[in-house]
């Protein structure tokens, strides 16, 4: 069998190790390297000794399906890639289950409290990180949240992509959680969050996936990740050609098209990049549902201190260090965007407006809402009436 994975990659060494461990029990077995590591021969220089069977990632796309299906044998594992179209052997996808570790991103931020939520993706766009935040963006849906998604730009340069995340990130609401799509993303992500200023875990919890122990000890801070189980993965992948070889226990190698074979959730490993020691967030973000839920009752600072259990002191000093903003501008702008709503979905008399949305002085209101939104609040209901027809 030859295998060529990038093994500068910790996944990549747990999938070898799983291969290794199924081999040690199939004596006839030879095992062989190619690419991934500089004292590898390249995959080319394989294709005279024609092995049985191949396992390789998505670096083998540089060869033609060919010269590829040479060196593959009777049958090959690809690696969180896709066969070339019209592969005609038989093959399987091992990749991680994209769905269980979005449930999973969803369920770990969410249960630190959080309600605004974002991901960053694979620059360029591959399709687990596509798969992943679909099903992430499912996940949230099912708890009644939103996503975030930031959009790279592929064609820029890597200084022109920096200065965009870091944009980004300050325009997200916080508290907030950012799944990455992959550690050294997650790595991206923090230290653009260090160029704008953006305290990490008090104002975003960043999520990575691999744990990619050589970058997550190393980032600043440290960074949490979920931990796929790679080595039976590579188990299972050896296991599936081995069938093969063998007949298809039972089955003709020819009738197996192409199987998938799912990489095992294991678990998270957490450190200091989602740990909100203080439980900062979390006290945040309660501040904020407090607020959405009554801001229009005529609701102050001393009732959301009084809501949290905690001084107004304490409560001033942290919301503005995570949102930027006090208690009392949170509540005018949860207020005002409850006077936005009843514009868009109400015939209630405009001067009406403001006595069910909490302001006591219908000018007092139509002075901030033209601040705020750029247009009275006669022309704001004129156009949503423009856009229902």
């Amino acid at each position: 069998m030859l295998v060529h994975l990038d093994m500068r990659y910790a996944s990549a060494q747990e999938i070898v190790g799983g291969i290794l461990r199924f081999a040690a029990m199939r004596h006839e077995w030879e095992i062989q390297f190619a690419g991934g590591h500089p004292s590898n021969e390249p995959l080319e220089d394989y294709s005279t000794w024609r092995p049985d069977a191949l396992v390789i990632d998505g670096g083998g796309r540089l060869l033609a399906k060919g010269k590829l299906a040479q060196i593959a044998g009777r049958a090959a594992v690809f690696v969180n890639a896709m066969p070339p179209r019209g592969w005609r052997r038989p093959c399987a996808v091992l990749s991680t289950d994209e769905r269980a570790l979005a449930a999973e991103a969803a369920r770990f931020l969410r249960g630190k409290g959080l309600s605004h939520f974002a991901f960053v993706g694979a620059p360029g766009g591959r399709w687990w990180s596509d798969a992943r935040q679909r099903s992430f963006r499912a996940a949230l849906k099912d708890m009644g949240m939103e996503l975030e998604v930031f959009e790279a730009n592929p064609a820029t340069s890597w200084l022109e992509q920096e200065n965009m995340l870091v944009k980004w990130l300050k325009s997200l609401p916080k508290p907030c959680g950012i799944w990455a799509a992959f550690d050294q993303r997650a790595k991206h992500v923090l230290d653009a969050c260090r160029l704008a200023g953006i305290s990490v875990p008090s104002q975003v919890q960043v999520l990575g996936v691999d744990n990619e122990t050589l970058i997550c000890e190393q980032t600043v801070p440290s960074l949490s990740s979920l931990m796929p189980d790679f080595e039976s993965g590579g188990f299972a992948a050896a296991s599936f050609l081995d069938g093969i070889l063998r007949g298809g226990n039972g089955r003709q190698a020819e009738e197996v098209k192409r199987a998938t074979l799912h990489v095992a959730f294991k678990g998270v490993v957490e450190r200091l990049s989602t740990a909100d020691v203080n439980g900062t967030a979390r006290r945040i973000s309660a501040a904020r549902e407090f607020i959405r839920q009554h801001a229009t009752s005529g609701i102050d600072v001393p009732h959301v201190a009084s809501a949290l259990g905690i001084s107004v002191r304490l409560l001033q000093r942290d919301f503005r260090a995570v949102t930027g903003k006090t208690v009392l501008q949170r509540i005018q702008e949860e207020k005002l965007l409850h006077v936005k709503e009843m514009l868009r979905k109400t015939t209630t008399p405009i001067d009406n407006i403001g006595q069910f949305c909490g302001f006591k002085s219908p000018a007092h209101l139509k002075t901030l809402f033209k601040a705020r939104f750029g247009m009275t609040m006669s022309a704001y209901r004129l156009s949503a009436e423009h856009n229902r027809e």
